[in-house]
């Protein structure tokens, strides 16, 4: 009896190092999926001395974007902002003003952000875009370089054709955007505690954060979080830029 006792030990290690083994590959899956791509032609692919903070806004403008816009205003931060095409009008078309004026960048982030419409095929997706960016164009004068795919770009709505869209827009300058911190904003209806405890999670684990947040007409716990996560990065000795600032632009693996 007694000889079996240190096999059953061995064997329950062995189980608990196959299940770490296998949470850590998970964990790694998510966060390590990362390809840093040059945002422009003569990028540094160093890794950058001074530690800077790139937010991200997905889903605006709304009626909190000029709330957002006060809060990095008053930190002296900049982010960047990627647009829904239908949701620029001349409502919002002042606010996109102050955006540009402020340093802030601007982004697509399709026209319509209907998953049935944009994902229907690689033409869809890309004519949407297109759209988007018009959109952009005829509103601010400028035409953005970057694009983020409604639920990134390993979503399985776009498996099937993700490297032709990928392509062709490329050839019209534009690269897309994911991220590597989120504030989980927009999954069900978190608290602003709960946003800055997502962020909190691994905000300094790279010297070059994405960070993932929204605004959208309901953002308003994520306006309430945003203080104290400027704050946080502050604290941690991050700066602020938007995301062609960056020494690359951040991008997940694809298969």
């Amino acid at each position: 009896m007694n000889k079996k006792i240190p096999f059953i030990v061995l064997s329950i290690l062995a189980i608990l190092a196959c299940s770490l083994w296998e949470y850590n590959v998970g964990y790694d899956n998510y966060k390590d999926r990362a390809l840093d791509v040059d945002v422009h032609e003569g990028a540094s692919s160093k890794t950058p001395e001074k530690k800077t903070a790139y937010i991200t806004f997905d889903d605006g403008p709304s009626n909190l974007t000029d709330k957002i816009l006060d809060i990095l205003e008053e930190n002296d931060a900049r982010a960047t902002f990627f647009l829904i095409g239908n949701q620029i009008n001349d409502n919002t078309k002042g606010t996109l003003e102050r955006l540009i004026k402020d340093g802030n960048q601007i982004g697509a982030h399709t026209y319509s952000h209907e998953a049935g419409e944009i994902y229907e095929s690689a033409d869809s997706y890309y004519n949407d875009i297109m759209k988007a960016e018009k959109a952009i164009l005829q509103n601010t004068g400028i035409a953005p370089l970057v694009y983020r795919f409604p639920w990134g770009s390993s979503n399985a709505y776009i498996k099937p054709y993700r490297k032709e869209i990928i392509g062709r827009l490329a050839v019209k300058g534009l690269k897309y955007c994911d991220w590597n911190v989120s504030g989980e904003d927009s999954v069900g209806r978190p608290s602003a505690s709960q946003i800055i405890a997502n962020v909190r999670s691994n905000y300094s684990q790279y010297s070059e954060p994405v960070i993932l947040l929204h605004d959208s007409a309901t953002s308003t716990q994520t306006v309430e979080a945003l203080p104290t996560i400027i704050e946080m990065y502050k604290e941690a000795g991050y700066g602020f830029g938007t995301i062609s600032e960056r020494s690359k632009i951040y991008q997940w693996k694809l298969d």
